[in-house]
C-alpha cells in the first residue's frame, strides 16, 4: 500500500482547493464557509458511530455515506476527527472517523459496502498521532480494532487505524491513497480543534467529482 502525502496551498484561514485530476478536494478551516458554496454538498448528522448510509438524505443520522458519482458532493464536518473520502468510476463516499468510529468498524464497513473497487482514497486533515493522547482503555480498544497496528505510545493514529481496517477488509493494493498531513491541533491559524480549546466551531471538507476515477487516475493533478 503506497500513501502519497500532499499539502494543499492554504489561503489564510485554512481555505484550500486541491486539484487531483478526476477529483477536487475542498477544505475550509477557521476562515469558515462563504454563502452558498456548499449548496451541492450533502452533510449527515454525524454521531461518532459506525453507520454507513447509501444515498442518504441531508442530515440523516450516520457517519458514512455512499453516493452516485453524478450526485451531490459528499461532505464531512470535523474538529479533530478524520475525514475520509473514496472515489471510483460510478460512486463516491465519505466518512467521519474518531476513535469511536474506529472501534465501531466504520472503515471496514465502508469497504464491505462500497459497490466497486475504489480508485482513490483521501485521508483529510485530522489530529495527528503525536497529539491525540488517550487513556489506555481507549488505546487498547483502538489497537484491537485496527488489526494490531502499532499506534504511538499513549495515543492513537486515526489514519493508521483507518488504513489498517480498510486493508484488512479488502481495499485493493492498487488503490491510490492521498494523505493531507497538516494536523488540526498543531495548526491554529488553519483549523479549529476541539482538543486544543474545546471549540464548538468546525472545519468543513468535501469531494467534488470531475470524472470517473480508476486506480491511479485520480492523482494526475497538482502533486
Amino acid at each position: 500500500m503506497r500513501v502519497v502525502e500532499v499539502s494543499p496551498e492554504y489561503l489564510p484561514g485554512g481555505r484550500a482547493v486541491l486539484d487531483l485530476g478526476m477529483v477536487t478536494y475542498h477544505v475550509r478551516g477557521v476562515s469558515g464557509l462563504l454563502p452558498g458554496e456548499t449548496g451541492d454538498v450533502l452533510f449527515l448528522r454525524q454521531v461518532h458511530g459506525g453507520k454507513v448510509l447509501v444515498n442518504p438524505d441531508p442530515r440523516d443520522e450516520g457517519d458514512g455515506m455512499i453516493l452516485p458519482a453524478d450526485g451531490p458532493c459528499p461532505g464531512i464536518v470535523t474538529a479533530d476527527c478524520l475525514p475520509v473520502f473514496l472515489a471510483s468510476r460510478h460512486y463516491c463516499a465519505a466518512m467521519h472517523v474518531g476513535w469511536r468510529g474506529v472501534v465501531a468498524g466504520i472503515a471496514a464497513g465502508m469497504i464491505e459496502m462500497y459497490p466497486e473497487p475504489p480508485g482513490l482514497v483521501i485521508l483529510g486533515n485530522c489530529i495527528c498521532g503525536e497529539c491525540y493522547r488517550v487513556g489506555e482503555d481507549v488505546r487498547r480498544k483502538v489497537v484491537s480494532a485496527s488489526a494490531g497496528a502499532a499506534h504511538p505510545e499513549g495515543g492513537v493514529d486515526l489514519k493508521l487505524a483507518v488504513l489498517a481496517q480498510m486493508s484488512a477488509s479488502g481495499l485493493p493494493p492498487e488503490t491510490g491513497i492521498v494523505s493531507i498531513p497538516e494536523c488540526t491541533m498543531c495548526e491554529p491559524d488553519l483549523f479549529f480543534s476541539y482538543r486544543r480549546n474545546e471549540t464548538k466551531k468546525r472545519n468543513y471538507q468535501w469531494l467534488e467529482m470531475n470524472g470517473p476515477v480508476l486506480a491511479g487516475n485520480g492523482l494526475h493533478g497538482n502533486i
